[in-house]
């Protein structure tokens, strides 16, 4: 996985994107807003067919400068060299907490610039203005030049279902942004090629400041798979039921990257208040380095 530098506003990614939601801004007549747009995607020459896939999000709040709930529609999308990518927006509108998500696919070269734009329009007719000033607001992430892939990259897909397993949250995941701690435990069946392709019991252990409907967390995974012991580190961002998580761990001598998109499928449908739920979902494993 490529190493991140921050600098401003911008964020230069190699492999994987995990641009979190903006944190506060304001308005002109006081309405503010916590939390906001965020998105993470995945480009691979082999597992994405050269595309950036993943996830857009929102998880909002917004009040009045009196601490009050105010309403409010936050829209967010992709640019790409300033162009907005095609089916890359969502809207989320709502009276004190706004939330939305989709999976998204997008093209975006080695010297493209992508830029995750956020615009907010309140109820109350307040403007709202990002750190910068404008409105909508683009924070912008610029790809760097990538290695060539190794001939012998090992990689395995565990494709739509593949990905089962219980969720366990404590205290009880409900709409209300707050510290959680949670174990995922899943089991997945992966095809590919050489040694990556089996079967893998991968369990989650991490906290997270989450709700239903939106968050981020990180943690330690653990587990068994084809090559052996399963010992690494994962971090997550939520957007309502969709949990997207990119980990590392080392398993027989070897160092790898993990990536798992996966459905948090309450035994209630519809219904924001559980401490169990069942999961299910695909993704992907690959070498770090050739093995």
């Amino acid at each position: 996985m490529g190493r991140t530098t921050r600098r401003a506003a911008c964020v230069a990614i190699a492999i994987t994107a995990l641009v979190g939601p903006a944190i506060a801004a304001s308005a002109d007549q006081g309405d503010t807003v916590k939390g906001g747009c965020g998105f993470n995607a995945t480009q691979n020459a082999i597992l994405t067919n050269g595309q950036n896939e993943g996830l857009i999000y929102d998880a909002s709040e917004t009040q009045e400068a009196t601490g009050t709930p105010s309403g409010a529609t936050v829209q967010c999308w992709i640019d790409v060299n300033g162009i907005e990518g095609p089916a890359t927006r969502i809207s989320a509108s709502g009276f004190a907490t706004q939330s939305s998500s989709k999976q998204i696919s997008y093209y975006a070269g080695t010297t493209d610039t992508v830029t995750l734009c956020q615009q907010v329009t309140f109820d109350d007719g307040a403007t709202w203005l990002g750190p910068d000033g404008t409105n909508p607001d683009c924070r912008v992430v610029i790809g760097p030049p990538q290695p060539p892939l190794p001939s012998d990259l090992d990689a395995a897909y565990c494709p739509a279902g593949s990905i089962t397993g219980t969720g366990n949250w404590a205290p009880a995941e409900t709409t209300t942004l707050a510290p959680h701690a949670f174990v995922w435990d899943t089991q997945a069946a992966c095809t590919g090629t050489d040694d990556e392709a089996g079967a893998y019991h991968v369990v989650f252990n991490g906290t997270a400041n989450d709700a239903c409907y939106g968050g981020s967390g990180s943690g330690t995974l653990s587990g068994n798979g084809p090559e052996g012991v399963i010992t690494g580190s994962f971090t997550f961002y939520r957007g309502g039921i969709h949990l997207y998580i990119s980990g590392t761990f080392s398993s027989g001598e070897e160092q790898h990257n993990l990536q798992y998109w996966i459905d948090v499928l309450a035994s209630a449908s519809g219904v924001c208040s559980y401490t169990t739920s069942s999961l299910l979902g695909h993704g992907a494993i690959w070498d770090s380095f050739p093995g």
